[in-house]
C-alpha cells in the first residue's frame, strides 16, 4: 500500500522513456526539424522529457480515460497567462502556432496514446513560441512548466495537481521526513528563536531549548535571513553535523551547541490523559504516523492501566495523508474486517485491505470525532471503525474527498499528483461527494448533555439514516446533498464533541447504546 496518497503526497517510480523518432513541422516558410537546433530561444534538453512523462502517466494511470488533445489543449490555453496574444490551436489533424493571429507554424497530431511525440509538440510549439514572444522568452523554465501542467490538469479533478521543485521537496519533507535538527522556528521582530525542540531529536539531545535566539550556523550569522533562509540552512543530509550559536536568556554569553542531522518526521500524534480516557489527536498521516500511534496506545495503557476507559480519536480538520498509514491505523483498532477497497482504472489500482489480529487497540471502547475537514484518509479510518461496528462516530459529515492520488516524480525534482482510484468503505458505499455520517451528529449550539439525551432515548442517529447513507445512489446529486443536510458539515471543532465522547466512554452502557445503532445499520446493509 505504501506510495499512495489521501490528500498528502506520497511515491510511484516513473519507467523509462522509449525515445522515438523526431517529430517534423511544417512553418509558413516550408519545413524543418521540430526541435530548433541551436535555437537561443529553446527550452531545456530535458523538456521533452518532462512533458513525455505527464503526457503519459496521465494517459495511463488518470482514474478515467482522457484525449491528450484536450489535455494539450488545456495547457496551450493557460499559456494565455504569460503571453494572451501566442495561440495553439487544433485544426482538423494539425495543431497551427499563431503569435498576434499571425500563422506560423503547422505540427501533425499524434496518435492519442504516443505520449513521446504530444512532448515533441508540446516542446517545439513552445519554442517556436519564444522566437516570438518576448514573455514566453523571458520566462524561466519552471514557469512555463508550472503554467502548462497547470492547464492540462485543470480539467481533470481537483486533487490532481503538479508541484515545482521547491514545493515537492517541501511535501516529500512533511510526509517522508528529512535531514534535520529536529526544532521549530519564528521571527520575533529582527530575531530567529526556537519556538518548539521535538523531543529525541538531536536538538534535544544537544541542549537546544525553546526561545533560544539562533544567531549563527556553522558560524554565519543569521542576521537578516528570512525563516525560510534558516530552514534551508538547519537542513541538510543525514548526519552531517550542523553547529548553532544561541544566546539564551538568562545567560552573558552566547552558546555553542554541535550535533548531527538526523530523519527528522513532522509529529503527526499527539496523546493526553483525560482522567481515565487517552485523548490522541491525529493532525496528518504521514511515515510515522501508525508507529506514533501505537506508542501513544502504549503510553496510555501504561500511566493509566487497567483503569482505562476508552480512547478518543480526533480527527477533526485531519485532510488525510499517506494510504498504507490510514489502513494501518484503522488496523491497530480491528481485530479482524475489511478496511478499504479502491478501485480505478489502471490494474494496479485495484486494491482490497483487511485487519489482522493482535493489534494494540482492539479492545479498547473507542469514540472519533470528526468534522467538515476531516478527508481522504481520515474518512477511511472512521468508515472503517464504524462499518465494522468498532467505533462511535461524533461530530459533522465529514468532507467526501474519496480519491486516491499517486504522486509521480518528475525529471526536473517536481510532482504530479495524479488521481487514479475511488475508495470505498467496507460496506461498499463510495466516500467520495458523500462522506462519513456519524452517528451522533453535532451543532455549535447545543451542549453535550442533550446529544447524551437522545442516545439515551434513542433519538439519536438512526440506523435507518445509516442504512440509506450506505445504500445511497450516487448518480443522485440532490439526494447525495439531502442526505448531508441530515448531518450538516462544518469545519469547526464544537465544544460538545469532547464532551460527549467523555461522557460515552465514561458510561458503558450509553457507549454500547450508540455503538448498537452503528452494528445494527451495518448487519441490515
Amino acid at each position: 500500500m505504501n506510495g499512495y496518497l489521501l490528500g498528502g503526497a506520497s511515491l510511484r517510480r516513473c519507467g523509462p522513456l522509449a525515445l522515438t523518432a523526431f517529430l517534423f513541422v511544417t512553418a509558413c516558410a516550408g519545413s524543418r526539424e521540430y526541435a530548433h537546433p541551436g535555437s537561443a530561444n529553446a527550452l531545456p534538453s530535458g523538456s521533452t522529457r518532462f512533458f513525455a512523462t505527464a503526457y503519459d502517466q496521465i494517459s495511463e494511470k488518470y482514474v478515467r480515460p482522457v484525449s491528450l488533445d484536450e489535455v494539450a489543449q488545456d495547457g496551450f490555453n493557460n499559456l494565455h497567462k504569460i503571453d494572451p496574444k501566442f495561440d495553439v490551436t487544433r485544426n482538423g489533424d494539425r495543431f497551427d502556432v499563431s503569435y498576434d493571429t499571425i500563422k506560423l507554424a503547422s505540427y501533425d497530431r499524434p496518435r492519442s496514446d504516443d505520449g513521446y511525440r504530444w512532448a515533441q509538440l508540446t516542446v517545439a510549439a513552445l519554442d517556436t513560441g519564444r522566437d516570438h514572444s518576448d514573455s514566453l522568452r523571458i520566462a524561466d523554465t519552471e514557469t512555463i512548466y508550472q503554467t502548462m501542467m497547470q492547464g492540462m490538469l485543470s480539467h481533470l479533478d481537483v486533487y490532481s495537481r503538479y508541484a515545482g521543485k521547491v514545493a515537492a521537496g517541501e511535501q516529500r519533507a512533511s510526509r517522508d521526513g528529512f535531514g534535520g535538527i529536529g526544532i521549530t522556528i519564528d521571527a520575533q521582530g529582527d530575531k530567529i528563536r526556537v519556538a518548539t525542540v521535538m523531543e529525541d531529536t538531536p536538538a534535544a539531545r544537544s541542549g537546544v531549548q525553546a526561545n533560544d535566539e539562533i544567531a549563527r550556523i556553522d558560524g554565519e550569522s543569521t542576521a537578516g535571513l528570512q525563516v525560510r533562509d534558516i530552514v534551508q540552512r538547519l537542513r541538510g543530509e543525514i548526519g552531517a553535523s550542523v553547529k548553532l550559536t544561541v544566546n539564551r536568556p538568562g545567560f552573558p554569553s552566547p552558546l555553542e551547541l554541535a550535533m548531527a542531522r538526523a530523519l527528522i518526521i513532522p509529529p503527526s500524534v499527539t496523546y493526553r490523559r483525560e482522567g481515565d480516557i487517552a485523548y490522541i489527536h491525529l493532525l496528518t498521516f504521514n511515515q510515522s504516523t501508525s508507529t506514533s500511534m501505537t506508542d501513544a496506545l502504549r503510553r496510555a495503557k501504561r500511566e493509566i492501566g487497567p483503569e482505562l476507559s476508552g480512547v478518543i480519536l480526533d480527527l477533526r480538520g485531519n485532510l488525510g495523508g499517506l494510504l498504507d498509514q490510514a489502513v494501518a491505523t484503522a488496523d491497530l483498532f480491528l481485530p479482524d474486517g475489511a478496511i478499504v477497497s479502491t478501485r480505478g482504472r489502471h490494474p494496479a489500482s485495484g486494491q482490497s485491505n483487511f485487519a489482522g489480529r493482535g493489534q494494540i487497540g482492539e479492545n479498547v471502547p473507542l469514540v472519533l470525532l470528526v468534522n467538515g475537514s476531516s478527508a481522504s484518509a481520515s474518512e477511511i479510518v472512521a468508515a472503517a471503525l464504524q462499518d465494522n461496528g468498532r467505533a462511535v462516530v461524533v461530530g459533522t459529515t465529514t468532507y467526501g474527498k474519496g480519491t486516491v492520488q499517486t504522486v509521480i516524480p518528475m525529471p526536473n525534482d517536481g510532482e504530479l499528483i495524479l488521481t487514479w482510484a475511488r475508495f470505498f468503505s467496507p460496506s461498499g458505499y463510495p466516500i467520495a461527494d458523500l462522506g462519513v455520517m456519524p452517528a451522533v451528529c453535532t451543532n455549535a449550539k447545543e451542549p453535550a448533555s442533550l446529544y447524551l439525551d437522545e442516545i439515551r432515548s434513542g433519538k439519536a442517529t438512526s440506523g435507518t439514516t445509516m442504512v440509506k447513507w450506505r445504500a445511497a445512489d450516487h448518480n443522485d446529486m440532490a439526494g447525495i446533498k439531502q442526505l448531508r443536510s441530515i448531518c450538516p458539515a462544518d469545519t469547526k471543532e464544537h465544544d460538545a464533541d469532547l464532551d460527549v465522547a467523555k461522557g460515552l466512554l465514561t458510561d458503558r452502557k450509553l457507549y454500547a447504546r450508540a455503538l448498537s445503532a452503528v452494528t445494527l445499520s451495518a448487519e441490515a446493509r
